[in-house]
């Protein structure tokens, strides 16, 4: 399943970029707090006035760093092809940052508390994931360090050239930690995304065995019980016929339609005929109407899918599990599905206004053992669509477009 691969890749690609993101973030403003104490105890008062310039550049850029990276608004998670352009967010902070702490260095002259600020770099290009681009950081990093240590003659002549080269070696041993530990993140990285991406591909060989078990019970209730207990309602309605009037009958005349509208529901949703019959749109505004009438929550249905694909029992079985956690799980009253075509995609949408749900939320009925969500995304991913939590107001929305296959 390459596709599932690539996808869990990235998914965890982005989870590990957004949580270094985060942490290079809060330590940007302790740097832009060492600048400051560098300044003033470590630099002469006539370079103030261009460090204090470079020094609010550099904390505006570290504030807009630590907004962009914990707003409520930037879920890199399951995001569309907009997420391309936030991605190298952090690779052009981090170019920043090398610009900003050299520049501190080549502005103070005999500033050996700048040139210790410079080591804090490494730390910085340390919380990426990509080996290559630290690499090529790092590269330009020793080069501003050694540009650096050159180009100040009252260092050099205050600590000589076999201290300045035991700093600079120093400093590329720093470098070159930092970049171990960038490709043993790397590296981590890959293993969890194949781990997530066995257990995403084994989720949905399960629900393919699930459904085809689903379907066989489906047969089973259908072709059994159910022609039994309408044989067994024909037999009576002959009998009331014949004999009016008795409570008994009657009574068991309600028993058994209800068991026969009870065994429809159950056949219904183990294995929809309607799906093949007349389709996915049908299917789903029946299932609606069913769970609504089961929970009591009031949901309403925008369906507009004229056609026939091989992803309609995909889209199906998410409608089924995002509606059945609706009625479990939400404490929702109002309920919406909407389904449709857009640019040769099916998509589905289910909002409810209830509690809502939250990523550890998810990961904790996961580890619980409640796989249904995990499972169906499985699928979707596994048919190249996407499953997204979309942000609302209130309750819980969920996304799901799968490209039609004909």
């Amino acid at each position: 399943m390459v596709v599932t691969s690539d996808v869990e890749l990235d998914r965890v690609r982005r989870l590990h970029q957004m949580r270094s993101y985060r942490i290079g973030s809060v330590l940007r403003i302790g740097v832009v707090v060492f600048m400051v104490a560098a300044m003033l105890v470590g630099t002469r008062r006539s370079e103030w006035p261009q460090q204090i310039v470079l020094i609010v550049i550099y904390a505006f850029t570290a504030l807009c760093a630590l907004l962009l990276a914990f707003s409520s608004f930037r879920r890199w998670v399951g995001l569309g092809p907009l997420d391309g352009m936030r991605r190298f967010e952090p690779f052009a902070f981090t170019a920043i940052d090398v610009v900003a702490l050299t520049g501190f260095q080549l502005l103070s002259t005999d500033g050996i508390y700048p040139l210790l600020i410079m080591t804090l770099l490494p730390v910085l290009v340390g919380l990426d994931i990509s080996s290559r681009r630290a690499a090529v950081v790092l590269a330009f990093t020793l080069v501003g360090f050694a540009v650096a240590v050159i180009q100040d003659p009252v260092m050099v002549r205050a600590i000589g050239w076999p201290e300045a080269i035991f700093r600079f070696v120093l400093y590329t041993f720093l470098s070159a930690t930092a970049l171990v530990v960038v490709r043993i993140e790397e590296r981590h990285t890959h293993s969890v995304a194949g781990l997530s991406a066995l257990r995403e591909e084994l989720l949905a060989q399960t629900m393919t065995a699930s459904e085809v078990l689903q379907r066989r019970i489906s047969e089973s209730i259908h072709d059994g019980p159910l022609q039994d207990v309408l044989a067994a309602r024909q037999e009576l309605v002959e009998l009331d016929t014949a004999n009016p009037g008795d409570e008994r009958v009657e009574r068991a005349l309600a028993a058994l339609h209800s068991a026969s509208e009870r065994l429809r529901q159950a056949t219904f949703e183990l294995h929809p005929a309607v799906l093949e019959q007349v389709g996915l749109g049908a299917a789903v505004e029946q299932l609606a109407a069913f769970t609504a009438k089961r929970s009591g929550i009031k949901i309403t249905t925008d369906i507009d899918y004229p056609v026939r694909s091989d992803i309609d029992p995909i889209a199906f079985g998410v409608a089924r599990e995002l509606l059945s956690n609706v009625v479990q799980h939400s404490q929702a009253h109002n309920a919406s599905v909407t389904l449709g075509i857009t640019d040769a995609r099916c998509v589905l949408s289910v909002a409810d206004d209830g509690v809502g749900i939250r990523g550890d939320t998810m990961a904790r009925r996961l580890g619980e053992g409640h796989i249904g969500l995990a499972s169906h995304r499985a699928r979707v991913d596994a048919a190249g669509g996407t499953f997204v939590f979309l942000d609302s107001p209130a309750g819980t929305h969920v996304c799901v477009e799968l490209p039609l296959q004909r």
